[in-house]
């Protein structure tokens, strides 16, 4: 328990009480969580933050029928004697559950009118209706347990950062726009009319600069802004541990994100991440973020069926980027149905897949759906690159586009993982993922896009490649970029920086940028550049995301106090609204209207 200082309005919390303080006069404030009226004897349970007491009246020289005036989730202050309940009335479920106290005095503080809901109540309420009154809402234990874990898993990473020499840092909010893979959320200046700030979707450059400064470790707790599409793990307001640091080795950046889990996560010293290659990862998973909390693995087999009799799968084998994947379910793990199997069609639809083949395999023979093209030769080629062998189910993802091969892939698993019970629910499952490319490649276009972000270094065995004239082939350009993945979920990911002022200029050229652009948007970090910059890496963890981990809620929704609805909007505060007359005349702006 938390310590208390003189002068409180009240003496103890309303979880706090136990036989050790029968006898004791307390004072607890909270609000009326229930009130049970049994003729000659009235009971209410005070809640507040910390848990629940019962308030007993048989010592109480008022107007018992004033009681009656109190409504739920009005604030009470109650005074009066700590005693033994009664053996029958003995609640072991409740941490106060042995003791009562018997008022003598309670005070209504204030009276409360009929909510909407009741933060503890029997009939959940819909999220609109919470997130419209999230202050009720917030009221629940769940909630509040949440928001005490978020600032506990705060000060721990806190700590594991002061321990190792890290300085806090605070960035600018308002600052310059610049591309970092989504829209800018922009705020227009008064006093420099026709031009805007940015509110910073991280502060990359920001920390960058301060190892050029000689910051040497840098964090901060910060908050970010993106303007995109939200989904159930994305806000477009959200908070990150942002660390940034100079001289590292990747070896060093691999145990810095180490003793960071180890601490938030309460990992013994000798946890360590297992590391896997951007390659291996999709190869083995067909995402970069794997749950790996269940073993069933994926299998690149397109060279098999090239020259195939199913010329679905042979004319995906042959074309440039086209990627068969299988998996192969064992009866261990469980069977499918038919309908079941059939089911995975609309599981790929959103990803762009059209269909899963598969075939069954009993007793060594095959049946079912494609079997009437997988001859024993087959079989056996199939059986080599898989490490369950014998009777199963045998599922196929295929595309001539890799992408959407390896994203349907990935889908069909993580739904056998969740229908089949595979996912060992209470571990956290740590992934390294290191060597990711350096671009993103559009074949349509021929053009590159950044994987992470344009400061990110190249290889130094690629550089050559870094420099050469065919984006088709400079697509193929590794990075020293690396992501920490747990359960299926990004919880962070960083970089080696570029340090070099021309290998910078490249980046911007490769990506599009003219050397006017450039100049525009990142002039001063390119000079800073040139003005000796030590060899620097940096990360950043998702602050929601881990608390999504550490709460085990699906829902970022349930990790933040104030959070917006997946249409970015705030409810409780009706946000965003139009501005009034005089703040678009102070900004010289007139409103469009619809």
């Amino acid at each position: 328990m938390a310590k208390n200082l003189p002068g409180s309005m009240r003496t103890h919390h309303c979880g706090e009480l136990r036989e050790s303080d029968i006898g004791k006069t307390v004072t607890l404030c909270g609000w009326m969580n229930k009130y049970r009226n049994l003729g000659a004897l009235h009971f209410i349970d005070l809640r507040d933050k910390y848990g629940v007491t019962q308030l007993g009246f048989e010592a109480f020289k008022g107007d018992i029928n004033e009681l009656r005036k109190f409504s739920l989730e009005s604030v009470l202050l109650a005074k009066g004697k700590v005693v033994a309940r009664p053996d029958a009335a003995k609640n072991a479920k409740m941490a106060t559950g042995l003791v009562e106290v018997q008022v003598e005095e309670i005070r209504l503080l204030s009276l409360a009118e009929e909510v909407p809901f009741l933060p503890h109540g029997a009939v959940p309420a819909t999220e609109d209706l919470r997130l419209r009154y999230r202050y009720l809402d917030l009221r629940s234990q769940k909630l509040q347990d949440i928001l005490t874990l978020r600032s506990e898993t705060t000060k721990k990473a806190r700590m594991a950062l002061y321990e190792l020499g890290f300085n806090e840092v605070e960035t600018p909010i308002l600052y310059k726009t610049t591309p970092e893979g989504a829209r800018d959320y922009i705020v227009p200046s008064r006093v420099h009319p026709g031009k805007v700030y940015a509110l910073p979707q991280s502060p990359q450059t920001l920390k960058q600069l301060l190892m050029i400064a000689n910051t040497d470790k840098y964090f901060q707790i910060c908050r970010c802004f993106r303007d995109e599409d939200l989904r159930a793990d994305r806000q477009p307001e959200f908070t990150q541990i942002d660390i940034e640091v100079s001289f590292p080795t990747l070896d060093y950046m691999k145990n810095l994100a180490t003793h960071m889990m180890r601490n938030i996560f309460n990992l013994p010293e000798s946890f360590e991440m297992k590391g896997i290659t951007y390659d291996e990862v999709m190869r083995d998973y067909g995402s970069d973020k794997p749950d790996v909390r269940f073993a069933l693995k994926q299998m690149v087999v397109t060279d098999l069926f090239k020259g195939s009799a199913f010329t679905t799968f042979a004319d995906v084998a042959t074309a440039k980027y086209g990627m068969v994947k299988a998996m192969f379910v064992p009866v261990s793990m469980g069977a499918l149905a038919r309908k079941d199997i059939d089911a995975l069609t609309e599981v790929v639809k959103p990803y762009g897949g059209k269909g899963v083949a598969w075939f069954k395999v009993e007793n060594g023979a095959v049946s079912g759906g494609i079997s009437k093209f997988i001859d024993a030769n087959m079989l056996n080629a199939l059986s080599e690159k898989s490490v369950e062998k014998g009777d199963g189910l045998w599922l196929f993802c295929a595309d001539k586009n890799e992408n959407i091969a390896h994203d349907c892939a990935d889908a069909v698993r993580r739904h056998l993982g969740k229908t089949l019970n595979l996912i060992k629910t209470d571990e956290y499952a740590f992934l390294w993922v290191y060597d990711f490319p350096l671009f993103d490649y559009d074949a349509d276009t021929n053009s590159l896009h950044a994987k992470h972000h344009p400061f990110t270094r190249p290889k130094d065995e690629d550089m050559e490649l870094y420099y050469s004239n065919d984006k088709s082939l400079i697509k193929n350009v590794k990075a020293y970029a690396y992501d920490i993945v747990c359960n299926g979920y990004e919880l962070g990911g960083g970089s080696m920086r570029i340090f070099d002022n021309k290998q910078q200029s490249r980046m911007f050229e490769l990506l599009g940028f003219t050397p006017e652009d450039a100049q525009h948007q990142f002039g001063f970090f390119i000079e800073a550049l040139k003005f000796g910059t030590p060899p620097h890496a940096g990360m950043a963890f998702g602050m929601d995301r881990l608390i999504m981990q550490l709460a085990r809620t699906d829902s970022i929704r349930d990790v933040i106090a104030f959070p917006k609805t997946a249409s970015a909007t705030d409810l409780m505060a009706s946000s965003p609204s139009k501005p009034n007359p005089a703040q678009t005349k102070e900004l010289g702006f007139k409103w469009l209207e619809e």
